[in-house]
């Protein structure tokens, strides 16, 4: 079990079977890290384009998927406002199936553009979904630990294109990931309960109890003061907007937070990592073949994303996200230290050829300790029922945008700056999400979902020094 205190019930099943949608959504992701060698290739039997791409179509290849991303997030959060959470997610998988196709048949590069952005899409909408719906099922002592299953399908996600990637052709390399939106898709539809939550909203409480009979195991006496406390807090509740959320000091605080957190954790530099893993590999010069090491740093990933969940609601997010931020700014500065040496000084980087790959491989382990993770948990954590949507939908979008940004821009980054300027930019960039951490991030371990409100509010009578 990932945690002593997770014991086995539908409750699990349904994390489970949910995150299936995760490791879809990270294989678009990290696609590009064993496709862009391919595309760059002028063999034919290569790249079914037939040419080599130009940086500039390298460009938007790696951050079309993010523009997708920025659009994804409302029409998904509509679709689970007015159906349920549980159609909401089955829907995201459809554009994903639609992009992992159209991408294997293609040979213009206008269609690879076509598949990213609807891939981006899908990532998108799952983004926003996938921890409201894991907060919204999961008991609150086990909240974190639930939430940090999602760490390890993404990870898996990022592992799978880096193992098959370098030894499949583009076709069948992307009809092996259609599979998985198509697992997810039918094992969800069959496994996956609708949260309590949206029943009680929807006025269905029959259903809410049976569900939460179903997920807790319990008969209808040991669920009855868990469907009280979603009646009475509901019922506080009205549908609300974001003038609700900059009208209320607490509620803003939180928003604030969240973005915040949510647009460092992409400015850290992780997602431009996997997009051109191997391309760096390969630009570090290292002794070790670029697949080989982008494969073992895709399954350090996948490894140390089964740390978190036991350790998520023993020490705390905080604790966490502190100490994920420091391990990856160390990182991203051994890296920006061996590029300036190998680049900029006569000295010689064949003792330290290992370094790129350590370098990389603890920048995996830092980054799945918290950044992964936490920003996600803590944002689906302290917003109430009636302006999840807007919140939620706000913070996907800035963690697309910050990743287009991060994406679209870090072949001119590397340009202008070079390798070793890059990575200490996001070095820099890492500091401040440890400062931002430490003054600003509260914590929520251990919380039930009526003291994190309670917590929110008090922020409400707090001095506006106090203020974020």
């Amino acid at each position: 079990m990932f945690s002593a205190r997770i014991k086995l019930s539908y409750t699990l099943v349904s994390v489970l079977a949910v995150n299936l949608l995760a490791t879809s959504g990270d294989i678009t992701m990290t696609w590009t890290s064993p496709i862009y060698p391919k595309l760059h290739s002028n063999d034919s039997t290569i790249n079914p384009i037939g040419r080599a791409i130009s940086r500039d179509e390298d460009g938007w290849i790696g951050s079309l998927v993010n523009v997708g991303a920025m659009f994804g997030p409302l029409p998904f959060s509509l679709v689970s406002e007015r159906f349920g959470r549980k159609i909401g997610l089955l829907s995201i998988a459809i554009p994903h199936i639609i992009a992992f196709m159209t991408m294997a048949f293609a040979e213009s590069v206008y269609l690879f553009y076509l598949g990213r952005l609807l891939g981006g899409i899908a990532v998108g909408g799952g983004y926003t979904l996938l921890p409201m719906y894991i907060a919204e099922v999961s008991e609150a002592a086990n909240r974190g630990a639930y939430s940090s299953t999602l760490g390890i399908f993404w990870a898996f996600g990022n592992f799978i294109p880096n193992a098959v990637g370098p030894f499949m052709s583009v076709m069948w390399f992307n009809l092996l990931l259609t599979c998985f939106p198509v697992a997810f898709f039918i094992t969800f539809f069959f496994l996956g309960k609708e949260t309590p939550y949206f029943l009680v909203g929807a006025n269905k409480i029959d259903e809410a109890e049976e569900v939460l009979m179903k997920l807790r195991c319990l008969d209808t006496k040991g669920v009855e003061i868990e469907l009280n406390q979603i009646k009475t807090n509901l019922k506080k509740e009205e549908s609300g907007s974001y003038s609700d959320i900059f009208k209320n000091q607490g509620l803003r605080r939180a928003f604030i937070i969240s973005l915040i957190l949510m647009a460092l954790q992409q400015l850290c530099g992780m997602n431009a990592v996997n997009y051109y893993l191997q391309t760096i590999l390969q630009e570090s010069g290292s002794k070790l073949p670029s697949d080989i090491s982008s494969l073992i740093v895709g399954f350090g990933m996948f490894l140390f994303s089964f740390l978190v969940p036991p350790v998520m609601d023993r020490l705390g997010r905080k604790v966490l996200l502190a100490s994920s931020c420091a391990g990856m700014g160390l990182s991203m500065f051994l890296l920006g230290s061996y590029f300036y040496i190998k680049d900029h000084t006569d000295w010689s980087v064949e003792p330290i050829y290992w370094l790129p790959l350590l370098s990389l491989v603890f920048l995996i382990f830092s980054y799945q300790m918290g950044v992964s993770i936490v920003p996600w948990a803590i944002s689906s954590e302290l917003f109430p029922k009636n302006v999840k949507q807007v919140t939620a939908t706000a913070v996907s979008t800035t963690a697309c945008v910050s990743t287009f940004l991060v994406t679209r821009f870090f072949n001119n980054m590397t340009e202008s700056l070079g390798a070793a300027g890059t990575f200490w930019c996001f070095t820099c960039c890492c500091s401040i999400c440890l400062i931002f951490t430490c003054c600003f991030v509260p914590e929520t371990k251990g919380k039930s979902y009526e003291e994190i409100q309670n917590m929110v509010q008090k922020w409400s009578t707090e001095k506006n020094s106090n203020e974020v």
